[in-house]
């Protein structure tokens, strides 16, 4: 489509995306006069809600996981405990074998390889209090394995690579947090679901133990955030769900409105304006039997408009968000 031209330029200098946007076509930005009213228009004094707060115990996603014990048994003493005839040192016991073992880190039970490195499955005792029970790889934890912490309530069941999660596992935290899903590295890396003991949860993407791509978090509150993240803040495309019934959807940047958004109340009045670090610039309200339009200033006043000059606010901002073109065909 082609964006159509509005009236007059917006007067809040600080703006709008769209007003950004809108300039980069070379053409005006805003539905108001000059003067911000036209002739006949009745000043209303309807509020409009220009910052919605959430405040979740997750929306800064730190890194949660505890330190791993350490996975590779670097020694050069190798005790031998069991005397059925092996050598003292354990060297050239067969895999098949089950041995005890005194390490630096703590006392193996299970089977070695032929340098009496464990290998196979086996239990690690380590002398932090942490036992791990599972499969080796040349002395490092390697394969499915359960790692149980020296408090006894925290611990990470699941797939391992060179001594770290790696695949698919579920991490249980002191606090009762809990993470279920994909690991690389020892962290929190792909598609995971992490629920809080506060009854919040985070489904969704992850890179480097943060919300990463998309996802969806529920917050204890009720409110609920659909859609795009980046390093543990909401970036892109997203909906924003309101427990009263209230519902946003539009740009985020750094964890904040910025950009074009739809701001739908649950009374079905809809408002389409831009959005900067989370404060409303200039826009336009529709009725929620879409019969009446009002301009929407920067300050929550509002006045009564043309039809046909909202429309042209509401085609343009749909030309450049494609995805609130979508949003919007499903709210007329």
């Amino acid at each position: 489509g082609t964006l159509k031209s509005f009236s007059s330029p917006v007067s809040n200098p600080r703006a709008s995306s769209l007003t950004r946007t809108l300039n980069r076509h070379n053409i005006s930005s805003s539905i108001m006069a000059s003067n911000g009213t036209t002739a006949g228009d009745k000043i209303l004094n309807k509020p409009i809600l220009n910052k919605q707060a959430s405040i979740g115990s997750f929306t800064s996603c730190d890194a949660r996981i505890d330190t791993m014990p350490t996975g590779r048994l670097v020694t050069t003493s190798l005790i031998e405990v069991e005397q059925e005839g092996l050598e003292s040192r354990g060297y050239g016991v067969s895999a098949s074998r089950n041995i005890e073992t005194i390490f630096p880190e703590g006392n193996y039970t299970g089977t070695v390889n032929h340098l009496g490195k464990p290998n196979g499955r086996g239990v690690m005792r380590f002398n932090d209090g942490s036992v791990y029970e599972g499969e080796w790889k040349n002395s490092v934890m390697g394969g499915v394995g359960t790692c149980t912490y020296a408090d006894g309530l925290t611990q990470y069941k699941g797939e391992w690579n060179n001594g770290k999660p790696e695949g698919g596992g579920c991490f249980i935290y002191s606090n009762g947090d809990r993470y279920n899903g994909a690991w690389k590295d020892g962290q929190m890396d792909g598609r995971g679901l992490y629920s809080f003991q506060n009854s919040e949860k985070y489904d969704g993407g992850w890179k480097l133990n943060r919300h990463h791509g998309d996802g969806k978090f529920t917050y204890e509150s009720g409110n609920i955030y659909d859609g795009q993240w980046r390093h543990g803040k909401k970036e892109g495309n997203g909906i924003f769900k309101y427990a009263n019934g209230d519902e946003f959807a539009g740009e985020y940047s750094d964890d904040r409105k910025d950009g074009l958004g739809v701001y739908r109340r649950a009374n079905g009045e809809l408002d389409i304006k831009s959005y900067s670090d989370d404060i409303a610039s200039e826009g336009v309200r529709f009725s929620a039997d879409r019969k009446k339009a009002w301009n929407v200033k920067s300050d929550g006043s509002c006045c009564l408009t043309l039809m046909k000059n909202a429309e042209t606010f509401r085609e343009n901002a749909s030309i450049i968000s494609p995805f609130l073109a979508h949003y919007l065909d499903n709210h007329n």
